[in-house]
């Protein structure tokens, strides 16, 4: 196949750029080609345009960074899991024809290839996905995922030689240990609680991406016993969650709840007093919850967090949720599914990050030989997937 050359040719009528994103562009497609080789799929490849070779597309989940280049005049056949297809379909307004979901831990033979696509606990829709080839081989490539102990027990991996582990590599870094997503979403409970003991009159705003970190806020309204205020783009995209209980939780009029959902980027002082100021309900304070993975920073506990900023009534707070596996949860998951070889498909971008990458996982499978690799599990606690909207 001539595919890295042909698309690094095609970049350059496109754009101009330096030595450094051609490296990116070649290295990225250079591991994707070999998977296309075997396959004849791609995964998250919508960037580059037509790949060479390649006979489907899979969208791991609605996440800009994954279908970037996806636009309504893709005429390629895409396989996803009905909730991305779901938001897909309204968003991109792509033609049904070339969207095909595929059930969920069911195996599904598509041009002679054995998929399965099963929970990666990232977002609404989001999967991992599992190649099976004639040849014996097993691929795995995760998307972004967040490594959970229940990863274990899918009978899908039972007994299963890994070949090929395409890895989420977000947070590989072991100063990224923040903590399990149960903890943080009952302080961030436990926060709003007593925000609200000290003065009833607090607006409470979550941020949210188009489609992501939706568990805080869930939580937050079901410990209130009140509605969720969406804009309607917002709840557009959660109406594509086949969610009927939960869609009857939101409110379009910002005055039925003091529960209000904001896009990420509008949580800052400006943006929170100008939303303030459009309510006909008044309030005194404010408190933002910004839920992040990035948040976790110098701190030990949960409980040492402080207000990122507190100023004239408004308190905005980093929230260390995140929707990527912390290191240890990484590691574990890796330790577990023992592949032959890992492909890191974040910051991968130049020799030196992913020979760092090759090093560390280098040393989890030296510590499983050692003997080491059980009493690493033990150290890693994380919520059930089955908790989704619990």
């Amino acid at each position: 196949m001539q595919t890295v050359k042909k698309l690094v040719q095609e970049a350059k009528k496109k754009h101009s750029f330096d030595q450094q994103q051609k490296e990116e562009i070649i290295e990225v497609k250079s591991d994707s080609s070999k998977c296309e080789s075997e396959t004849g799929f791609t995964v998250d490849a919508f960037s580059y345009g037509d790949v060479p070779g390649c006979t489907g597309y899979i969208l791991s989940h609605f996440h800009y960074d994954h279908y970037n280049g996806l636009t309504k005049h893709f005429t390629n056949p895409i396989y996803c899991s009905q909730i991305t297809a779901n938001l897909v379909l309204s968003r991109i307004k792509l033609k049904e024809e070339f969207v095909h979901p595929i059930p969920m831990n069911t195996p599904c033979l598509i041009d002679n290839i054995e998929i399965t696509m099963l929970e990666a606990n990232h977002c609404p829709g989001s999967v991992l996905i599992l190649f099976r080839l004639p040849s014996g081989r097993v691929i795995l490539h995760t998307g972004d995922f967040r490594a959970d102990k229940s990863m274990e027990d899918y009978p899908e991996f039972k007994g299963v030689k890994f070949s090929q582990l395409y890895l989420d590599t977000t947070y590989c870094n072991p100063t990224y240990d923040f903590p399990p997503q149960k903890e943080v979403i009952d302080f961030a409970v436990d926060l709003v609680k007593k925000e609200l003991a000290r003065n009833p009159k607090t607006l409470i705003v979550c941020g949210s991406y188009t489609i992501g970190k939706e568990r805080i806020f869930i939580a937050i309204a079901q410990a209130l016993g009140c509605k969720i205020c969406v804009y309607k783009d917002k709840q557009n995209v959660m109406s594509c969650l086949d969610d009927s209980d939960l869609f009857q939780k939101l409110s379009l009029d910002f005055n039925d709840s003091q529960l209000h959902v904001l896009q990420l980027g509008k949580l800052n002082p400006k943006g929170l007093g100008i939303h303030m100021s459009n309510l006909k309900t008044k309030y005194s304070n404010v408190i933002a919850l910004e839920p992040t993975g990035w948040s976790y920073g110098k701190i030990n506990s949960l409980q040492e967090i402080k207000p990122k900023y507190n100023r004239d009534g408004i308190k905005i707070f980093g929230i260390p949720y995140s929707e990527h596996s912390s290191y240890l949860e990484m590691k574990q998951f890796v330790q577990f599914i023992k592949p032959e070889r890992i492909i890191p498909t974040v910051n991968n971008g130049n020799p030196k990050a992913r020979k760092k990458m090759e090093d560390i996982f280098k040393s989890w499978f030296q510590e499983l030989q050692q003997g080491q690799g059980q009493q690493a599990k033990v150290t890693v606690k994380q919520s059930s997937i089955s908790t989704w909207f619990a």
